[in-house]
């Protein structure tokens, strides 16, 4: 019995080891088959990205961004493109030289096709400048283009231009289009839409298939295909479905299917687990520009800008979905200057505003001053024998100063190239005039102005009596400030004569006041008094009673825009810094920046910057050509930035060269306290877990860049054997290897 137990179980452990030994052997075959293969992306499939947005106008002449831009890119080809992986242009239809700003010669590449079979000419190239240039299609690439002229030659195309502006090279990522399209083009169709159509002629990837649109769901699908007449077309995925949705309800609620859906609004965010987040950073940012105009005091554009703190206000937007940024170049320069001056109150009194306490003492003594004058002596002379200190003006004084505002208004001397100084006080004129001539380099908010005594040249003085009146001009209207007497004589004698005689006939005997010559003290001005009762003890105001307020405008209809100007706004509220907002389209900027109405100024402005594909350029921001007409919005003149900027924009430096000179031009800005770079938003790209080989950088130079990665993509993939080396022989050779590994 035992004996027939024995024979079972090793018939069982001998099926077992059968079982184990073909096991491993399949495993060792298995593996030997497919020890050198590789995964191969299946060219075919489909996959589609959704988009919040009208459909796209398809009109690659006219100006594009976001969506629009993103969609004619993958259509059409331009002289130029930006390649992700080198991080740097490269060229597309065109091989450009570019080392002559002023002389761009480019090549036009062999075998480019339209998807209708028809080469690519420099006839296409052209007409498509042409049409840019003669018409208001694109404003933008017509200023670009303005002074640019288009030479024809065999293979290539000259464009000349007496600028010497890396600017230029904006215009060479325009779309080209066929001529034939051009010429039968109507003027008044150039700056419509084009509606997407099977018969469009395209050039790059892509071409467009089919368009499907669902009233029901307010969604239009527009269908591309792979385009076969672009040469080496690597693109794995052989259609696109652009789905636009105009609401974006429709969209959350369908979200479960979504592929590809740049969450620009965070409409879904992470709450679709399938959807991997992938985040990335444009060359732009929102910044808040000081019209140095307009706030003229350099303490307190320092204190504005430091009490905005961009840490806390990137907490009130969306810690994970902004990014600080610390310079208009995107470096890690701070530009952030500590402040200077802590105490408001003080800065603000330089600027001759005050608290309501302050002020009520100031007006209130002055009216008092004012009003004492109506009932004392008629007779204004001085009671007492005025002093050389009084009247005199040192001849051995290192600075020839005569100085209004005091006592001293009369002066002796005898020589001339003297300097009358004067101190505006609070009152901030528009213009000063000295009798009939009005200063010419005295600008408003200036803490003093002048004036040269000089018998030649200028001519303001000639011997014995001068009478120089001060004039203050304000609102158009002149307003007689001060006089002064200057007796000047080259003889020596014959002034002290002068002086003398002066003196007998200045000083005379005080006359007595009594109660008779009084007359009854008047009631301070009840109107004033009601006025200072009702402002506000929080705020700043001038001896006008006028409040202290700052403008501030912003640009656009984002909430990120609208959420940041309230922020400012309560921030500097919290330093009794009255601050009224005003939101503007594009429109009301190109409006305001041409036609420069002080009414309409601003001293505050919260824009959005867009650096583009040459982040190395703040040119249109800083530079002072752009102060009135451009987008030079804190208005500042500097010659030594003008020529940094000019310099920068050449495209002539080396990269240790250009690094130090933009350090120099933001050291420039550190100083002058006109810009400080807030923040920029973090994008999150949503995408399918199982479209496979995806990935993108954390930043990219326009939004049209994220394309380069999608072209990449695939969703089945097979695996290849090299079937050539599957022979007994190497069979034996990979067991050894295994062995003896």
């Amino acid at each position: 019995m035992i004996k027939e137990h024995l024979e079972k179980l090793k018939k069982y452990l001998f099926f077992i080891s059968l079982f184990f030994l073909v096991l491993t052997f399949l495993h060792i075959l298995y593996n030997y088959i497919y020890f050198d293969s590789k995964n191969v992306a299946v060219k075919w499939w489909t996959i589609s990205e959704w988009i919040v947005w009208d459909v796209s106008h398809f009109n690659p002449l006219i100006p594009s961004s976001d969506y629009n831009k993103y969609i004619i890119w993958i259509l059409y080809r331009s002289l130029v493109k930006y390649d992700v992986d080198e991080k740097k242009i490269v060229w597309d239809l065109a091989n450009c030289d570019i080392s002559n700003l002023s002389n761009i010669e480019c090549f036009l590449e062999s075998n480019i096709y339209w998807s209708n079979w028809e080469p690519i000419n420099i006839q296409d190239i052209i007409a498509t400048y042409n049409i840019l240039k003669t018409t208001d299609t694109n404003p933008v690439i017509k200023s670009l283009i303005s002074e640019t002229t288009f030479e024809e030659k065999k293979n290539s195309i000259v464009f000349k231009s007496s600028k010497k502006d890396i600017n230029i090279l904006n215009i060479f990522f325009q779309p080209i289009l066929p001529k034939q399209v051009i010429d039968n083009l109507w003027i008044a169709d150039l700056t419509k839409p084009f509606y997407p159509s099977l018969e469009s002629i395209y050039s790059w990837k892509y071409k467009v298939a089919s368009v499907k649109e669902d009233k029901n769901l307010w969604i239009m699908e527009v269908i591309m295909d792979k385009n076969d007449k672009y040469n080496n077309n690597d693109i794995l995925v052989d259609k696109i479905i652009f789905k636009f949705f105009k609401n974006s309800t429709y969209l959350i609620r369908n979200k479960d299917l979504i592929n590809i859906f740049n969450d620009e609004q965070n409409l879904i965010w992470k709450s679709v687990p399938r959807l991997a987040s992938h985040y990335y950073t444009l060359p732009k940012y929102t910044s808040i520009f000081i019209n140095e105009w307009n706030v003229t005091s350099k303490s307190l554009r320092n204190f504005i800008l430091n009490k905005i703190d961009k840490d806390k206000l990137i907490n009130v937007l969306w810690l994970e979905k902004y990014k600080p940024v610390t310079n208009p170049y995107l470096t890690d320069f701070i530009i952030d200057k500590d402040i200077e001056n802590k105490n408001i109150e003080s800065i603000m009194e330089s600027n001759w505003y005050y608290k309501k306490p302050v002020l009520a003492k100031l007006i209130l003594w002055e009216q008092e001053e004012s009003l004492i004058s109506t009932w004392s002596i008629d007779d204004k002379v001085s009671q007492k024998e005025p002093t050389i200190d009084e009247i005199e003006l040192k001849e051995n004084s290192k600075l020839n100063y005569i100085i209004s505002w005091l006592d001293k208004k009369y002066s002796f001397i005898s020589s001339d190239d003297i300097l009358l100084k004067w101190d505006p006080n609070w009152e901030n004129p528009d213009a000063v005039y000295i009798n009939d001539y009005k200063l010419k380099w005295f600008s408003k908010w200036d803490d003093y102005f002048y004036y040269r005594l000089k018998e030649e040249t200028y001519e303001t003085i000639k011997e014995w009596k001068n009478e120089y009146n001060i004039y203050f001009e304000k609102k158009w209207k002149k307003t007689l400030k001060d006089s002064l007497l200057v007796y000047y004589y080259n003889d020596k004698t014959k002034l002290d004569s002068v002086k003398e005689e002066f003196y007998k006939s200045f000083i005379k005997k005080p006359e007595i006041i009594t109660e008779s010559t009084k007359t009854e003290k008047p009631v301070i001005d009840p109107v004033i008094k009601a006025k200072l009762d009702a402002i506000d003890d929080k705020f700043f105001y001038n001896k006008n009673i006028e409040k202290f307020s700052l403008k501030l405008m912003f640009i656009g209809w984002e909430k990120d825009l609208s959420v940041t100007a309230d922020f400012i706004k309560k921030t500097l509220g919290e330093y009794w810094i009255d601050i009224q907002t005003e939101q503007i389209n594009l429109t009301d900027l190109s409006k305001l920046v041409n036609s420069w109405n002080s009414s309409d100024s601003y001293d505050l402005m919260l824009a959005g910057i867009n650096l583009g594909y040459f982040d190395y350029n703040i040119y249109p921001y800083f530079h002072s050509s752009q102060a009135k007409s451009g987008y030079n919005f804190a208005n500042i003149k500097k010659l030594s930035l003008d020529l940094i900027l000019e310099d920068i924009n050449s495209n002539k430096l080396s990269q240790e060269k250009l690094k130090e000179m933009q350090e120099t031009a933001l050291n420039i800005l550190k100083d002058e306290q006109i810009v400080k770079t807030l923040y920029t938003p973090i994008n999150n790209l949503l995408v399918d877990k199982n479209i496979k080989n995806f990935s993108i950088s954390d930043s990219l130079p326009s939004q049209v860049s994220r394309f380069n990665y999608l072209s990449k993509v695939y969703v089945n993939e097979k695996r290849n054997i090299n079937y050539e080396k599957k022979w007994i022989i190497d069979f034996f050779e990979f067991l050894f290897k295994i062995i003896t590994w």
